[in-house]
Formats: structure tokens, C-alpha cells, sequence
């Protein structure tokens, strides 16, 4: 009788163990259903080769599992003190070492990082050298027997591919993906961590079009026939009648035409000539997501289905590599998902495995990158432009890159010659009415003061109201608003930032929106971070910047006489005093500030035309960072990557604000991954440290804010006050 060797531990008091066969199969069941849905649209690959390497994969990545000591310790009973023993020996190494020894070196990579991640390919033989010739070597002829034992009677072919298929990096993270989704799903199930199953609804794209039209058809009703919505219609009805067949698109259409529903209809008629299986929709890196969430949910759904179903919001990354935190990590597999650039390209550059869970939902997907121009520092946009480019001709991608001020960075000589040309989307005469029409409505100009934070208070409350201003960090606009508060009055002062949950920061905008709307009182300003500068659907009468660059100038004039109610607005360039209390520096901000000002400096007219100009003399000066990345990118160097392709440089964590929520988790109740995205904020862990805010014992990795946090200022409320005590020496109670 052959023996019953063990996977998993038991989950519970009354649970059996899992077998080694049972895991086994099932990853290479459920990888293999993932898979077959990546080459449906997967172009060029020699599709039985790439399932041979992900089956070895899946077939020895546990086999260190067998040894007798991790025996031993999964075979221990149920302690309901004490969570899954880690193994005594490293269970990934038997595997690297036996595929190793065949010479089938990707499955081998994915079977060394299905815990750690994808290494820099060099480590692996340096894993080698210090590990396997003692140990693993003369241990490995027991595992093989005691795996054919177990599993050769079920998994009944043991192939090697006749050549291994040709993978660039990123199919590498999309292989790898379906093995980690495969492995935590079926590791969830095992110790019931697994959220009830259910299947996303289908694109159903020309259904949804349908749809679109008629919502866009009832908004136009009762609305005067003056230019601004006779061009909004027109554009509509190019973007959704167009039959670009270039896999990269671009739209050049200024704030207020309609880019959110016009874009979405030409993304869903080519998802139905090309039978795509997903739409993203990828706003700016801290932008508000919320708005346009609203606008698809009112839009796109069909009869007989929820609309959080058919649209998901993904406000940043939620991955957990401890398995009970794995439930909640946020899956692309709604058919429609609105995200960020911080969670949508992390994870294009991820070695993380529960990170590339997702990635597998990517290809055979139409993705709409909004406010293209602003949707990563210019430094990352050379290695992010050969992804789009990769997925656009290797995974059946289409691509819309659309901007009201946007920069054709792809015709750079930085950016090397593109293999995939990008059309407008738009016919020339379109194009040109759109651009003419904007020409005269923002007026741009510098403040030559450098402003402490109760100066700046001071000055806006001289301006033409309201006024919106965007600062460069989240702690300066908290600062800052606090400042204005006292010249401006209790209540009229909004701010918005990162710093608000998601749900404080949607009440926040409906109070914007609403108060936008009284004539009579226009003494008050919304202080805010760059979250605002894009996809927000807002009109104010003037608007302030701190300097960053020309495209978050040119962005902030998308919120300002957004619908040319004035014959002309100003837009404000200011400069902060870095000396003065509460003005944090971004640096980020170093060199496309300094380009900005020395246009303002020359005489230059700000407009749309500087973009390109502006965006070739950053990537001029970070071209060395640019380069270092795509050369570590080409040599498989994917920890490297992930490390170095940082859109924000922070360590931030997430914490849960919501104090019913925070209740259940400390009650080991369950709940959700969109629960933890809407009642949530991202915190730098230097200040959960300093506050001491408790680490959740149910979920690792998940922070129980308590300390002090308010709808006006979020978090932001505590770090105040903890600095102002810094600041005098002692606190008032």
C-alpha cells in the first residue's frame, strides 16, 4: 500500500490534512485552466512547449514536501494557538534542483520562486552552489521515488518540451502567474481561507456598447445644442464608430469632450471585433477613481447583474504573501476594472508571487490609459512603453493612450524605434476642431514669490473663487488646508487626498460638486495632491499649483473653466518655502519643476505644444535610471526591476480606518477584499510605527488605525498632531 504523503497541515480541529497528490493535481488542474485562457490570445507562442513548462512546474514545485522532517511537521495535530509550522526544509529546493538537473530551466525558475518570488535569473546558481550539492543532492532520489509513487499513476504523461519556448520576461511573469494564483487559490481552499466562489460576468461587449449609447443618448437630452456638446457628440460618435486596426491608439482630446464614455465605446467596439475578454481603465498613479467607477457602473451594466460584478475599483495594490491575508488581495477578473498606474504597472513589474496573481487576466484585454501623459514618472516610461508595445503584438492587447494635453513620448529617440505605430483614433478634421476650440480658454501664470503656508492662505483668499489648489505632497496640502481654514473660515475649506479612505474621499467630492454648483458664494477653495488633476469631472473659477511640471499644470487646467464658462481663467504657478512648518518636498518633483520654471523664465507661451519638448528633457536627464532598467529587464533581473520600477518611493502599508470594520477583524470575522479597498488608507510604515498602530492578528499585513482621523483631514489628522508636539515639547490633554 503506498504511503499517503502530505501537502498542508490540517486547517482545523476537524479537518484531514491535504495530500501531496491532491495539491499537486489540483495546481496543475487549475494553472492549466488559466493557462489555456492566456494562449487563446497569445500570439506566437508554440502553446505545447509553454504548457510542458508549466505542467514540470506545477508537478515538482512542492516536492521538498516530502521529506521526512517537513513529514513529520505537517502530519502535527491542530493547535488553534499556533498557525501552519513553517517546514523545517526548504520544500522549493528539490524541485529547482531535479528540473535543474533535466535541463528545463524555465520551469525550474518557477518552481524556485512560487514563495520568494522571481529571482535576478545569476541568483539561482549561487542558490545552487550554497545549497543543493549537500543536502538536496543525495536526498533527491528518495523524493522522485516517493513522488512516482504518489502522483505517476495520476499525471500520466512526463514530457520534456522538444524546445523550450522563446519567453520574453514579461511572459515569464504571465506563466509564473497562472503557477502562484494556482498554488494560493488551491492553498486557500485547503485551509478554508478561500472566499466563496464566484464566477465574474462576461464582457459581453456589443451588449454593453448598446447600452453605453443609450446613456449617452439620455444625457444629451434637454441639454442646449451650443458648441461644446455638439463637439462632445461628435467625438462620441468617432471614438465609437472608429475601425483603427492599429493595436496602439491614441486620443488627443481636450477636458470637458467626453473622453470617459467616448474612449469606453471605442474600447468596447474593438473588444467585439476582436472577441477581447476585459476592458481597464488606468487613471493617473493618485488620482481619484471613484467618479469614473460611478459613471461605468450607471452605464455599463446589464439587466440582472451588480454593478460592483461588472465594474471593479482597485484604488492601489492589496497583495499579502501570508496565506490567511491571500483572500484579500484584489484579482483582475472583473470584466471591466478601473485602477490605478501604481497598481496596474507594479504588477506588470512584479517578481512578487502574490502580486502576479493577477497578471494572467491581462492578456486579450483592452486597456484605456487616461491622462497617458501623467500616468508614470518619465524615467519608467521607456521599460513601461516595451510592455505595452509586448502586449500589444505577443498577447492581444489594445491599447487607447488619451490625454487632453498629451505628449507623443513613443516618437522620442529615447524610446528606440517602436515596432507598433500609434494611429489617432480620431479622423484630422475631428482632431483639429477639438484642439482649436481649446486654445482660449486658460490663461497661464506664474506667482514670483516664495510663499510660507500662512502666506499662501492669505493670497488665495485675494483670488476669483472657487479656487482649486494642488500641493506635491499629501502632508503639505493637509497642512495647508489647515492654514487656509483660519483666513478662509470653518467649512470653506475642502481637502482631498490619499490621506481620506476611499469613502470620505467620495462624500468629499460630492460636497465639491455640490457647492460648485451655488453662484452666490464662491469664497471657499478645495486644497488637495495631485488625486484631483485628472478624470474628475470639476469646474472652478481659478487654480493654483505648486510647481511640479508642465503636465500637472496643463492637467490642473482640466479642472478650471472646464466648460469655458469665462472668456478666460487663471492658472497659478506658486512655489513653496521648504523651511517653513507643515511644506514637505516632494523630490520626485526635482527636474520637471526646474524644466517648468524655465519656461515660465524664457517667456514661453504654456501650452499642449511644450509637452513633447518638456517630456524629452526629463528623460534626457534621468536616461541613465531609464536605461539601467530596460538593460536588467532583458537579462531576466526580476527583483531588480521590481525593486528599481517604483512609481511612488514609499513603503506604504495598509490600514483599516473604519471602526466596525476594525471590530470584525479583531473578532477573526471575515470579510472582503472591496470592504478592505473602500474603508482603507495607505500609510508609510515609519508612521504606524511611531503611532503604534496594532498589526491585525486575522490578517498580517492589514493595520488597525487607531489613532486619530477625521472626514477633513484623514490620517493626516494624528501626524499633525504627533509633529506639533515634536514641535513644542509637550501635548496638551
Amino acid at each position: 500500500m503506498t504511503a499517503l504523503w502530505l501537502a498542508r497541515s490540517a486547517a482545523s480541529e476537524h479537518a484531514l490534512p491535504q495530500s501531496y497528490l491532491e495539491h499537486v493535481w489540483h495546481v496543475l488542474i487549475r494553472g492549466r485552466c488559466y493557462l489555456r485562457k492566456v494562449l487563446r490570445y497569445a500570439v506566437g507562442w508554440d502553446a505545447k512547449a509553454v504548457c510542458r513548462v508549466y505542467e514540470l512546474a506545477a508537478e515538482y514545485h512542492d516536492l521538498g514536501k516530502l521529506d521526512d522532517e517537513n513529514q513529520r511537521t505537517l502530519a502535527l495535530p491542530w493547535n488553534k494557538n499556533k498557525r501552519a509550522s513553517p517546514l523545517p526544509v526548504s520544500h522549493a529546493d528539490a524541485g529547482v534542483a531535479y528540473l535543474m538537473s533535466q535541463e528545463a530551466y524555465q520551469s525550474m525558475l518557477m518552481a524556485f520562486a512560487h514563495h520568494v518570488g522571481l529571482p535576478d535569473l545569476n541568483e539561482i546558481e549561487d542558490w545552487r552552489n550554497a545549497k543543493v550539492k549537500e543536502r538536496i543532492d543525495q536526498s533527491l532520489p528518495t523524493y522522485l521515488a516517493r513522488h512516482e509513487a504518489s502522483v505517476r499513476p495520476t499525471i500520466l504523461t512526463k514530457t520534456l518540451p522538444e524546445k523550450m519556448p522563446a519567453l520574453l520576461p514579461l511572459d515569464v511573469r504571465a506563466l509564473f502567474s497562472c503557477l502562484t494564483h494556482a498554488d494560493h487559490g488551491d492553498a486557500a481552499r485547503a485551509s478554508r481561507e478561500e472566499l466563496r466562489h464566484t464566477t465574474p460576468p462576461k464582457l459581453r461587449a456589443s451588449e454593453r456598447l448598446t447600452v453605453l449609447r443609450r446613456y449617452v443618448d439620455k444625457l444629451a437630452l434637454g441639454k442646449d445644442d451650443n458648441n461644446r456638446n455638439q463637439l462632445r457628440a461628435a467625438f462620441f460618435s468617432d471614438c465609437s464608430n472608429g475601425q483603427q486596426e492599429s493595436a496602439i491608439t491614441f486620443c488627443d482630446a481636450p477636458v470637458g469632450t467626453g473622453k470617459t464614455t467616448a474612449v469606453m465605446a471605442n474600447l468596447l467596439a474593438t473588444a467585439t471585433r476582436h472577441k477581447l475578454r476585459r476592458i481597464f481603465v488606468v487613471l493617473p498613479f493618485t488620482n481619484i477613481i471613484t467618479q469614473s467607477v460611478q459613471v461605468y457602473r450607471q452605464a455599463l451594466v446589464l439587466p440582472g447583474e451588480r454593478s460592483e460584478d461588472v465594474v471593479a475599483e482597485i484604488h492601489h495594490r492589496a497583495d499579502f504573501e501570508n496565506i490567511a491575508s491571500r483572500r484579500l488581495t484584489a484579482l483582475w477578473d472583473a470584466p471591466i476594472v478601473i485602477t490605478t498606474a501604481v497598481a496596474f504597472f507594479e504588477t506588470l513589474a512584479s517578481a512578487t508571487s502574490s502580486t502576479l496573481r493577477r497578471l494572467q487576466n491581462l492578456p486579450g484585454s483592452a486597456v484605456f490609459l487616461d491622462e497617458a501623459h501623467a500616468m508614470l514618472p518619465a524615467k519608467l516610461l521607456p521599460l513601461a512603453w516595451q510592455w505595452i508595445q509586448h502586449t500589444a503584438s505577443a498577447w492581444s492587447c489594445h491599447w487607447v493612450l488619451a490625454s487632453g494635453s498629451l505628449c507623443h513620448f513613443w516618437a522620442l529617440e529615447e524610446f528606440g524605434e517602436s515596432h507598433i505605430r500609434p494611429l489617432n483614433i480620431l479622423p484630422d478634421e475631428g482632431q483639429k476642431t477639438l484642439q482649436d476650440f481649446e486654445r482660449t480658454r486658460i490663461c497661464y501664470r506664474l506667482n514670483p514669490d516664495t510663499m510660507s503656508l500662512a502666506n499662501l492662505a492669505a493670497w488665495l483668499k485675494q483670488l476669483a473663487g472657487p479656487v482649486i489648489v494642488v500641493l506635491n505632497t499629501v502632508h503639505t496640502a493637509a497642512a495647508a488646508a489647515k492654514a487656509a481654514e483660519h483666513v478662509f473660515g470653518k467649512g470653506n475649506v475642502l481637502h482631498l487626498s490619499t490621506s481620506l479612505m476611499p469613502k470620505d474621499r467620495e462624500i468629499t467630492l460630492d460636497l465639491v460638486k455640490a457647492r460648485l454648483t451655488d453662484e452666490e458664494h464662491t469664497k471657499w477653495c478645495l486644497i488637495a495632491t495631485s488625486c484631483v488633476e485628472a478624470g474628475v469631472d470639476l469646474s472652478f473659477r481659478t487654480g493654483v499649483r505648486e510647481s511640479a511640471s508642465l503636465l500637472s499644470l496643463l492637467q490642473l487646467a482640466g479642472r478650471v473653466n472646464r466648460n469655458a464658462e469665462e472668456e478666460k481663467a487663471d492658472v497659478w504657478t506658486v512655489t513653496l518655502n521648504t523651511n517653513d512648518c507643515g511644506v514637505v518636498k516632494n523630490p520626485a518633483f526635482n527636474t520637471s519643476s526646474r524644466i517648468l520654471e524655465d519656461f515660465f523664465a524664457s517667456g514661453r507661451k504654456i501650452s499642449p505644444d511644450l509637452c513633447t519638448e518638456a517630456m524629452q528633457r526629463e528623460v534626457r536627464e534621468s536616461i541613465s535610471v531609464s536605461e539601467k532598467l530596460v538593460k536588467q529587464e532583458g537579462i531576466f533581473a526580476f527583483k531588480t526591476v521590481e525593486k528599481e520600477f517604483r512609481v511612488i518611493e514609499d513603503d506604504a502599508q495598509i490600514a483599516v480606518v473604519a471602526p466596525e470594520l476594525i471590530r470584525r477583524l479583531r473578532n477573526f470575522e471575515d470579510i472582503s477584499w472591496r470592504e478592505i479597498q473602500s474603508s482603507s488608507i495607505h500609510v508609510r510604515k515609519k508612521i504606524l510605527v511611531k503611532l503604534a498602530i496594532e498589526e491585525s492578528r486575522r490578517y498580517p499585513g492589514v493595520w488597525l488605525w487607531d489613532a486619530e482621523y477625521s472626514p477633513f483631514l484623514g490620517y493626516m489628522e494624528a501626524v499633525l498632531k504627533l509633529e506639533k508636539v515634536a514641535q513644542d515639547g509637550f501635548a496638551i490633554i
